[in-house]
């Protein structure tokens, strides 16, 4: 095994100088040849290209880059130059990137290598990714819609990856595959090069192994430092079992555990007054709906293209062109904002608020599969977007972190809400300390 797991862990090694930038690459694709037929979380990769680059940062010795010489994955709704971009829709199939997003190009002048595009559900709109599996256990999902990205963390085929969030999208699969994503605030980082869902809702954030990793790749993405010093001074707030769905008795049980765990590194725990996350359910649903709806109407896809759509997005694009109204989603708006300010309030008296990131270990591919009548969206996504989903609605930070283990040993996930990326993950770092 390579001297190295984590993307602290090879930044120490290249700076050192023992490993180079080929080395660290060649221990990852090492990684992808023993899993990928298996895992699937790659749509598309260029190994002899990233080699290249690997190459070419070796050569120039660029000690002073943060992430020299770490192998990344983005998520394939992000652009990257002479990379397809398809969104795993057959509506884009042949459409390749002229251009990196912004954000692509920012990890690559810090260094970072990008190895290939990461799986998504089609057009990021869904929780399971399908065609991709968890490397804890292939006979479930890696969730989704940035399954593709923690799947290729989660089995060491990279050190860092992108992935978005409208509704959980990074936080969900990294619970699920036992990684770490930040969910930062909206406007944070450019969207541009980025194809959208829910433009109100939609964010991109990075995913590692780590949450010291995270913190590395969200300091290049933000152009902003980041102090993981000590939590001694974070009034911590918990969201009570009322205002959540019901759990998996596993994960109640590492929910419970990592409360205890905060009570020994945070200035105070305290239980929270919590709106209920599933009194968000309704409302955010009919805004993304409806906007995801105008953003195909404006790509000019749908309902031109509705036959190249998945059954499963054609539904939902179906369903709010017949069922949804301008006055409806102004209401359901309205009511958005309502409840992200009761949300948002509890943060008042508390730096940070704790939940768990979802409510069940990764579901097996077959339990995802399952249809609920007279209803476009399949019963998991619900089940999965219920807790982060409303975090997007009232424009938060979140961290996922692990915690558990779940049923069977499987990964659980914490999710740490501020109204900062800096402060959830300063929270998320002295917990990882004491919970590895």
């Amino acid at each position: 095994m390579p001297p190295f797991t984590t993307l602290s862990g090879a930044r120490s090694a290249l700076r050192s100088g023992a490993l180079s930038a080929a080395d660290v690459l060649s221990a990852c694709l090492d990684r992808m040849e023993e899993s990928e037929a298996v895992v699937r979380a790659w749509t598309a990769c260029d190994p002899s290209g990233a080699m290249d680059e690997a190459g070419r940062l070796d050569a120039a010795r660029r000690h002073d880059l943060p992430l020299w010489g770490t192998p990344i994955g983005v998520k394939d709704i992000i652009d990257v130059a002479a990379m397809p971009t398809t969104a795993a829709s057959r509506v884009l199939a042949g459409n390749v990137a002229i251009a990196d997003a912004p954000v692509v190009a920012r990890l690559r002048a810090a260094g970072a290598v990008v190895l290939g595009k990461t799986n998504t559900q089609e057009f990021a709109y869904g929780a399971v990714t399908p065609g991709t599996s968890n490397p804890s256990d292939p006979s479930r999902i890696p969730g989704g819609s940035s399954g593709g990205s923690a799947a290729a963390l989660a089995a060491g085929h990279c050190l860092g990856a992108l992935g978005t969030d409208t509704a959980g999208s990074i936080r969900i699969p990294a619970a699920l595959c036992g990684v770490v994503g930040l969910k930062p605030r909206a406007g944070r980082v450019p969207l541009d090069g980025i194809i959208p869902l829910a433009p109100s809702f939609d964010v991109v954030g990075p995913m590692a192994g780590t949450v010291a990793d995270v913190a590395l790749l969200w300091e290049v993405m933000a152009d902003e430092p980041v102090d993981l010093g000590g939590a001694g001074d974070l009034r911590v707030a918990f969201a009570p079992l009322a205002a959540l769905p019901e759990m998996e008795p596993e994960v109640a049980s590492a929910y419970a555990e990592a409360l205890d765990a905060l009570g020994g590194i945070a200035a105070g725990v305290r239980k929270g007054d919590v709106v209920p996350f599933a009194s968000f359910d309704a409302p955010r649903s009919a805004v993304l709906m409806w906007e995801a709806l105008q953003v195909h109407r404006s790509r000019g896809w749908w309902p031109a293209r509705a036959d190249d759509y998945t059954e499963e997005t054609r539904g939902y694009l179906r369903h709010a062109q017949t069922n949804l109204t301008v006055e409806a989603v102004e209401a359901a708006r309205a009511e958005c904002r309502r409840l992200a300010a009761r949300l948002a309030s509890v943060l008042s008296g508390a730096d940070v608020l704790v939940t768990p990131t979802v409510p069940c270990v990764a579901p097996t591919h077959e339990e995802a599969a399952a249809r609920a009548e007279g209803s476009p969206r399949r019963p998991i996504v619900m089940k999965l977007t219920r807790i982060p989903g409303p975090v997007n609605t009232a424009g938060l930070a979140a961290l996922s972190v692990p915690c558990g283990p779940g049923a069977g040993g499987l990964p659980a996930g914490l999710q740490l809400i501020g109204r900062d990326e800096e402060t959830v993950l300063r929270l998320g770092a002295a917990y990882e300390r004491i919970a590895r």
